[in-house]
C-alpha cells in the first residue's frame, strides 16, 4: 500500500531512504519502517534536535523530582518508623523492598507517558526534516496538556490497578494462612501481567494521536488501539528493544548511583545479628537519589519517548499510507495546486475523519 509509483517512485532498492520532492530529509525513510530505523531514528532525532528534545525532557524530569524529593523522604520515614531493635530479617527485608516502590519511583513511570505526547511534536518535524523550536513544541502542546496529564493518568491507575486487583485474592489467602496462597498469587499475578501487557501495547499510542490528531482522552486510547490492531505483536518488540537500549544505558548511571547513594536510602538497617533497626534516611542522600534518577531519566526518557512516537508515524504509514499521503501533499505544495495551501504536510497534520478515514488536521507542520 505504501510503495509509491510512478515520477515519485524512489529509484533503485526499494528498502532505502526516500525523500519526496518539497520535503526535507528526515530522521526516518518516508516508508513503512524496520524496528533498527525506528531505534536510530529515536537517536537521531534527539541529535538533531538536543536542545528541544533533552532540554524539555530535563525540564519535566526536574519538575517530577521537585515533587518526588520531599515524598519520598515522608514515605522512607514512614518506612522507618515501623521497624525497631528486635525487628526480624524477614521483615527488615521486606520493608526495605517497600522503599523500591517510593513515590519517586513510581512518578518516574509517568515521565515517559507524558513526554511522548510532549516530543511528539519535535519527532514529527523531524520526520519531515524540518526545524523545530521549543516556543512550537509548547504551542502545540499547551492546550492538550491537561489531557495529556490525564491520559498518563489514566493508563498509570489502570495498569498498576490491574496488578494490584491480581494479587488481591492470593494476598488475602496469605493473610488467612491458607496453603493455596502461593498458587492463587502466582496465577493471579500472572494474569494480570498478561492483561496489563496487553493494555500497554494497545495504549502506546495514545499520547501521539492525542497530540497530534487533538484527540480526548477516550478516543485517543481507542485510535491506539485502531493503529495497534494487527501490528501488536511488532508494537511489543520494537517498544521492548527501545526499553532494552534504555536500561543499558540507565545501568550505567545506576552504578555510578549504587557507589555514591548505596544502601542510604534504606529505611531499615543491619544491626549485624540477624535483626534490623530503623535506619535515619538523610535528605541530602534523598537529594542525591533524586539528582541521579533525574540525570538517568533526562537522558533514557527522552529516547523512549521518540522510539512511540516514530512507531506511531510508522503504523499509520502501515495502515493508513501516511508516506503516500505526504507525497502527494509535498507534490501539490511544489507544484502550487490550487488546493495546495489548505493541505498539511506534517506527520501529524493528518487527522481522523468521523467515518475513519484521513484528513487534514492541525499537525506540527500544516
Amino acid at each position: 500500500m505504501s510503495q509509491l509509483t510512478g515520477v515519485n517512485a524512489p529509484v533503485g532498492d526499494p528498502g532505502t531512504a526516500y525523500t519526496p520532492a518539497g520535503l526535507g530529509r528526515g530522521v526516518v525513510p518516508l516508508r513503512p519502517l524496520q524496528a533498527g530505523e525506528i531505534l536510530d531514528g529515536a537517536v537521531t532525532a534527539m541529535r538533531t534536535y538536543p536542545g528541544v528534545i533533552l532540554g524539555l525532557s530535563a525540564l519535566v524530569v526536574a519538575l517530577g523530582q521537585a515533587v518526588a524529593i520531599p515524598l519520598d523522604y515522608l514515605y522512607l520515614h514512614f518506612l522507618a518508623g515501623l521497624v525497631n531493635g528486635n525487628t526480624t530479617l524477614g521483615s527488615g527485608t521486606g520493608i526495605n523492598d517497600l522503599a523500591l516502590l517510593r513515590p519517586g519511583v513510581l512518578l518516574n513511570a509517568l515521565i515517559v507517558s507524558l513526554l511522548v505526547g510532549l516530543l511528539t511534536t519535535a519527532v514529527a518535524r523531524a520526520v519531515l526534516g524540518r526545524p523545530v523550536t521549543l516556543g512550537e513544541v509548547w504551542a502545540q502542546t499547551r492546550p492538550r496538556l491537561p489531557r495529556l496529564l490525564g491520559l498518563s493518568l489514566v493508563i498509570f491507575i489502570v495498569l498498576f490497578g490491574v496488578l494490584a486487583l491480581g494479587m488481591l485474592p492470593g494476598l488475602l489467602l496469605a493473610a488467612a494462612g491458607s496453603p493455596a496462597a502461593a498458587l492463587v498469587l502466582l496465577l493471579g499475578l500472572g494474569g494480570a501481567a498478561a492483561l496489563a501487557v496487553n493494555r500497554w501495547v494497545a495504549w502506546s499510542l495514545a499520547a501521539a494521536a492525542l497530540v497530534l490528531e487533538d484527540q480526548p482522552v477516550r478516543r485517543a486510547l481507542k485510535r491506539s488501539s485502531t493503529l495497534v490492531k494487527g501490528g501488536w505483536w511488532r508494537v511489543l518488540g520494537v517498544s521492548l528493544l527501545g526499553l532494552l537500549v534504555a536500561e543499558m544505558v540507565a545501568l550505567v548511571f545506576s552504578v555510578v548511583q549504587q557507589v555514591v547513594v548505596g544502601s542510604n536510602l534504606s529505611p531499615v538497617s543491619d544491626n549485624g545479628d540477624g535483626t534490623y533497626s530503623g535506619h535515619h534516611v538523610s535528605l541530602m542522600y534523598v537529594f542525591l537519589g533524586a539528582l541521579f534518577s533525574a540525570g538517568i531519566q533526562a537522558v533514557v526518557s527522552p529516547f523512549a519517548a521518540s522510539v512511540m512516537a516514530l512507531q506511531y508515524v510508522d503504523r499509520r504509514m502501515r495502515r493508513e499510507g501516511l508516506d503516500i499521503q505526504l507525497a502527494m501533499s509535498a507534490r501539490a505544495r511544489r507544484d502550487g495546486s490550487a488546493g495546495a495551501a489548505g493541505t498539511a504536510a506534517g506527520a501529524g497534520a493528518v487527522g481522523t475523519a468521523p467515518g475513519g478515514g484521513p484528513e487534514p488536521g492541525n499537525g506540527p507542520a500544516a
